[in-house]
């Protein structure tokens, strides 16, 4: 999600009183998010709070995603960090004739999921065949990994972030752990940054992706891995960082109470080389719009049912609306500015039977 315009509330020059009163911004996160009573845990889901590009036109993306599946050779899609189905119940296909489908959340399987659909309840409980031969797909999942955030302090001294979780109100402690430390060196340095510039350490989502390229590469025939989000490269770092909120439809400052999201951008640059070093190849990183088009979104008479562009338009009554509506939809998703901005990293894993070129 792109970022909020107010910042995080203003920082407390005193390190807190209590330290397990404000932790690190990473475990503060995560048990919003992920926790009893957390946001993606509610019975109301994300969708409540924000629009995605599932929420926007998940048909269309369905068959996007079908046809990448297809182009790649696949007989599996693999959704992870699937939500409440939505997309996964689009890619359905009557009679079973599409590839397999299966989905994984921090949630029980959603009542309106077709039968058809496998579902597991966390990324440990997916069985290793989902994996075999999958375009496995994370559709803004990284952004929503909580990761550390840190600081630098008026003497140029990069220390931890720590927040209240029921005001957001932030203090910094120590510095970084060394791992941390090496991770910002090699992708955020922080070296020449200015008292107050920031850095959100995505070492948490490169090892949740190389456990996911892990995972493919020890199948029979591997897997196709796609990772979908609001990124950035080291070339462009947000000096102040992306954390930000998101609450009834509207971005809010981050607050980890459970009552929003808290969500930040993805270097995505980094998660490649994560998925490179656990055996991933044939990285791919391009925007969203680029990669729809190239599937036919948007082309007239390119692609599957549902993906080209109507042309001509019908000339009045119930048919134009749909037509209209259709390309409204279509634009929305290949707009630069917004959704058509997305990240897409795309990679390929060999496994240890047939290996595809």
């Amino acid at each position: 999600m792109p970022p909020a315009d107010d910042r995080p509330a203003p920082i407390d020059p005193s390190p807190p009183a209590r330290p397990a009163a404000r932790p690190p911004w990473s475990q503060a996160w995560e048990r919003a998010l992920n926790g009893p009573g957390g946001f993606f845990t509610a019975e109301a889901g994300p969708a409540a709070h924000f629009r995605t590009a599932v929420h926007a036109a998940p048909d269309l993306l369905a068959g996007a995603l079908l046809q990448l599946a297809r182009d790649h050779g696949r007989t599996r899609v693999l959704d992870l960090g699937a939500g409440r189905g939505e997309l996964l119940t689009a890619m359905a296909e009557p009679g079973g004739t599409g590839p397999a489908l299966h989905g994984a959340d921090v949630v029980p399987r959603p009542a309106a999921l077709p039968e058809s659909v496998g579902w597991s309840a966390g990324l440990a409980a997916v069985p290793d065949e989902a994996f075999d031969d999958a375009l496995v797909v994370a559709w803004e999942l990284l952004d929503d990994v909580p990761c550390p955030v840190l600081e630098v302090d008026d003497d140029g001294v990069t220390r931890v972030v720590h927040v209240d979780p029921a005001t957001g109100r932030e203090s910094l402690g120590a510095p970084p752990d060394p791992d941390d430390a090496a991770w910002c060196a090699a992708w955020w340095p922080l070296d020449a940054a200015e008292p107050g510039d920031r850095a959100e350490v995505g070492r948490p989502r490169d090892v949740l992706w190389a456990s996911i390229a892990a995972r493919a590469a020890a199948t029979r025939h591997g897997a196709t891995l796609l990772a979908v989000d609001y990124h950035h490269l080291r070339t462009d770092r947000p000096p102040t960082g992306t954390l930000t909120g998101y609450r009834a439809g509207r971005a809010v400052p981050p607050v980890p109470d459970g009552r929003s999201d808290v969500t930040a951008h993805v270097a995505l640059d980094a998660v490649a080389a994560a998925g490179e070093a656990a055996g991933a190849t044939a990285t791919r990183l391009i925007d969203q719009r680029t990669a729809l088009r190239e599937l036919g979104l948007g082309q007239p008479g390119v692609g599957q049912p549902g993906l080209g562009e109507p042309a001509p338009l019908p000339t009045g009554g119930a048919e134009l609306l749909r037509a209209l509506a259709h390309r409204s939809a279509v634009a929305e998703l290949l707009d630069p500015g917004a959704l058509g901005g997305f990240g897409w990293l795309l990679q390929h894993v060999p496994g240890t039977g047939a290996r595809r070129p």
